[in-house]
C-alpha cells in the first residue's frame, strides 16, 4: 500500500508584475494505491491479484473563452485578461485491477491476464471548457468515463 499528498499554490508573476495562477495549481494531489498477491494452485506457483487505485486533485486553473469574440470570429477565442482565472471542479478516480498470472517454470513461461477497469466510479472529470462553432455555446469536454480494459502479456 502506498499512499502520497501534496498541498501547494503555484503562481507566478509575469512581465506585467502581475501574480497569476500556475496552469498547475491544483492546490492539492493526494493518491492511494494498494495491492495484493494471492498464491493459487497446487504448487502455490500462480498468483491471483487485485489493485486499487485512487486519485484525487483540485481544479485546474483555466482561461475561459470570451464568447462573443468566439462568436464573431467564428473560433475559440480566449479571455487573456482573465488568464488563468476559473477553476474546474476537482478531479477523482478510481481504478480496480484483477489479475491472474499463470507460471510455466518447465518452459520459464509466464501468461498473464488482467481486468482493469478505468474510473470504476464513473466520475464525470472535466479536461476543459471549449468553443463550440456548431452550436455558438461554450461546454466541457470531459476525460474519459467508466472504461474496462483487458489484457494478456506472455513473457519468456
Amino acid at each position: 500500500m502506498l499512499g502520497t499528498a501534496s498541498i501547494f499554490n503555484a503562481k507566478y508573476k509575469g512581465s506585467d508584475k502581475i501574480e497569476r495562477n500556475s496552469t498547475f495549481n491544483n492546490r492539492f494531489v493526494g493518491n492511494i494505491l494498494a495491492g495484493r498477491e494471492f498464491p493459487i494452485g497446487n504448487s502455490k506457483q500462480n498468483v491471483f491479484t487485485i489493485d486499487l487505485k485512487i486519485a484525487n486533485s483540485g481544479g485546474r486553473y483555466f482561461t475561459p473563452v470570451d464568447l462573443s469574440a468566439s462568436i464573431a470570429k467564428n473560433t475559440e477565442v480566449l479571455n487573456e485578461n482573465m488568464y488563468n482565472a476559473e477553476r474546474l471542479p476537482s478531479y477523482f478516480r478510481t481504478d480496480l485491477r484483477f489479475g491472474f498470472r499463470l507460471n510455466n517454470a518447465r518452459r520459464k513461461l509466464t501468461h498473464t491476464f488482467y481486468l482493469d477497469l478505468q474510473n470504476v466510479t464513473a466520475n464525470d472529470n472535466i479536461f476543459t471548457r471549449r468553443y463550440n462553432q456548431m452550436m455558438k455555446t461554450v461546454g466541457d469536454v470531459s476525460q474519459i468515463g467508466f472504461f474496462p480494459d483487458i489484457l494478456y502479456r506472455l513473457q519468456f
